[in-house]
């Protein structure tokens, strides 16, 4: 069984060199051939500094450029070049746990699945702030759904993270690549949903995926995230986000204004809840969270004005050439 790690990376070769140092210090597996693909999304071909860290990774690995910009575009290319049974998921800022490979091996072995997930941490020592909002771990990069291992169904408290991922090939033929559209660019760098959208086709093909607690990726934990303006901006870029999901995947609500009507309760509710927050001085981070809502909702109403640049397929003959590009 063959398994090829994807590593898209974007002028942040500190960062890749301490992800590379975690793929290198994980305890590889015994029973899958590993390779690393790592792919280097930008106009410049070259990525700065990276021939210093490749030569201590175990496993094979190939530099793919794909100049079109955005993730999704850069993992559409690396899937294209990959003729592994599975690819592994791994972020630039992100580094595994000692454990993952085997993990991995022994999940797969004792049961097929068509993808795999795990929770993903901040890095051991990341100092957060007492600010930081309820629920809102996932600006950070983190996400938890759990110590128990289960199906990913309707029914699972969250959704496969981009960034933690084991996808087999077969099930990614079947469901077609990522979607352009979605996801963060140069230009839209906190644009998201791409994962959540890929996460809702493999559900609905009928994918058999299980969330796997050891299954751990650690974070970092950048520091321009830990101010209060990020949150906002976060909040309503993920709004926008969530308008161009909801166009592919329309959800069974009413809508106001192409938006669910329930995203004005919780907007509203929010301002409520700021507004007596602020007169009585309640905390900051219950203040900062229910402010919000209102950020969403407005990022919402504004990604409903953002309109197809793309379509799967079209991004999925991009893939493909790019894979050709890369392998001449």
């Amino acid at each position: 069984m063959r398994l090829d790690l994807l590593v898209p990376t974007l002028r942040r070769p500190h960062l890749l060199k301490r992800a590379l140092d975690s793929v290198t210090r994980a305890e590889p597996p015994r029973r899958i051939q590993v390779g690393v693909i790592i792919i280097n999304n930008d106009i410049q071909a070259s990525v700065p500094g990276l021939s210093s860290v490749l030569g201590a990774v175990p496993f094979p690995v190939r530099v793919l450029h794909e100049p079109q910009a955005g993730k999704s575009a850069a993992l559409n290319a690396g899937i294209a070049i990959s003729a592994a049974d599975y690819v592994g998921l791994l972020d630039d800022d992100e580094e595994l746990s000692s454990s993952w490979f085997h993990v991995v091996e022994e999940a797969l072995q004792a049961a097929p699945a068509d993808f795999l997930g795990g929770p993903v941490y901040p890095v051991p020592g990341s100092e957060i702030p007492a600010w930081i909002p309820d629920g809102y771990w996932a600006v950070l990069g983190s996400s938890d759904s759990g110590a128990v291992e289960r199906p990913y169904d309707r029914e699972f408290p969250g959704m496969l993270k981009g960034g933690n991922a084991v996808i087999s090939r077969d099930v990614l033929d079947r469901v077609g690549p990522f979607d352009t559209e979605l996801g963060p660019t140069a230009d839209r760098r906190l644009f998201s949903c791409e994962d959540e959208e890929m996460y809702i086709r493999l559900l609905e093909a009928g994918a058999h995926g299980r969330y796997l607690p050891q299954l751990i990726v650690y974070h970092y934990v950048h520091r321009e995230r830990l101010r209060k303006n990020y949150y906002r901006a976060w909040s309503f870029w993920q709004g926008a986000s969530k308008s161009v999901l909801g166009r592919r995947h329309p959800v069974p609500v009413r809508h106001i204004a192409g938006v669910p009507r329930y995203s004005y309760g919780k907007a509203l509710r929010g301002a409520r809840t700021w507004l007596r927050s602020t007169v009585s001085g309640g905390p900051s981070n219950e203040r900062l969270g229910a402010e919000l809502p209102v950020w969403n909702l407005l990022g919402r109403l504004y990604g409903g004005q953002i309109r197809r640049r793309s379509d799967p397929e079209a991004a999925r003959q991009r893939a493909a050439e790019s894979a050709r590009i890369g392998a001449q």
